[in-house]
């Protein structure tokens, strides 16, 4: 850590990096793994931060590298917060967070579903889908798959990657069709902003049940999809809203709330990159998220 400290090494997520200039620019050093409690997870961060924050005052160079980890830092922290956890889609107990989160979304959803039918009726029209057939089609995949994980039943985990791939394809393609909409995330934000946690939520549980079944690959695959997912349906929304004849129309409120939605897909990215290094990692070196899980200080694994 005293070489994070001094400039020598920068943080770039999960891997520590030679700093540019040092001879070794850009060589990786080693991967650091965060704590799976979010809480203690905010605060090695918040501690670490402020530890190359006070290095800062004795640094005679390196002060760029210096800067690049503490701005890191900074995201990863902001992203343990929007997401509760760095460790979600790799560890056991981030994968019952998301199966509560996605039960939550679902029943948000049965209770709005007025305004999802709306928000999904170009889809469900031309598919003739059932509202409440699919959410309960949903929530037995959720409940099978927590089942499954419990018991280690890989085999019966992969019969349920299809049908993860296909609620995560079906809820994305509701989000591309209205992401080039400026009216949609005017007047249909709530709606929107459920469908986008459900998406997330699901590209977390797919990636963990990927792991479970021996597909360190494929999960890795899936958080790195989810979070260039997530990253061009920002960039639609953003299109659509700057558009000469939208723009002038958006009130202070909704600017706000809209700015808010993006912000929050905006910071969840760091902690799905941050997840796919440690995928990686683990690939080669098989323990290492079981490290994860049980750390309660950052540490440093060497490359």
């Amino acid at each position: 850590m005293a070489k994070l400290t001094d400039g020598s090494y920068t943080l770039h997520g999960g891997v520590v990096r030679h700093a540019a200039g040092t001879g070794k620019g850009g060589q990786i050093v080693g991967h650091l793994l965060y704590p799976g409690d979010a809480t203690q997870a905010q605060q090695r961060l918040q501690e670490l931060q402020s530890t190359l924050s006070n290095g800062m005052n004795t640094l005679q160079s390196g002060m760029e590298g210096l800067q690049q980890s503490m701005n890191v830092l900074q995201g990863l922290q902001i992203a343990n917060l929007a997401m509760s956890g760095l460790n979600l889609a790799v560890t056991t107990a981030g994968f019952v967070i998301v199966c509560r989160k996605l039960d939550r979304i679902s029943a948000q959803i049965q209770e709005q579903s007025a305004g999802i039918a709306q928000t999904v009726r170009i889809v469900s029209e031309a598919r003739e889908r059932s509202l409440l057939k699919d959410e309960a089609a949903f929530r037995s995949l959720i409940l099978s798959t927590q089942q499954f994980c419990e018991q280690g039943d890989a085999e019966h985990l992969k019969a349920l990657i299809p049908k993860f791939h296909e609620e995560y394809q079906f809820t994305k393609l509701v989000l591309e069709l209205h992401a080039p909409k400026a009216e949609s995330s005017l007047e249909r934000l709530g709606e929107i902003s459920l469908l986008q946690d459900r998406l997330v939520n699901l590209g977390l549980g797919l990636t963990h049940v990927q792991m479970k079944c021996g597909s360190t690959t494929y999960g890795k695959a899936s958080l790195t999809q989810l979070a260039e997912d997530i990253n061009a349906l920002n960039g639609k929304r953003v299109d659509a809203l700057m558009d000469e004849s939208v723009a002038p129309e958006v009130t202070r409120t909704d600017f706000d709330k809209i700015a808010m939605f993006l912000d929050t897909g905006k910071k969840m990215i760091p902690a799905l990159t941050y997840q796919a290094d440690v995928i990686e990692l683990h690939s080669r070196r098989p323990g290492l998220i079981q490290m994860a899980s049980d750390a309660h200080d950052i540490l440093l694994v060497a490359a």
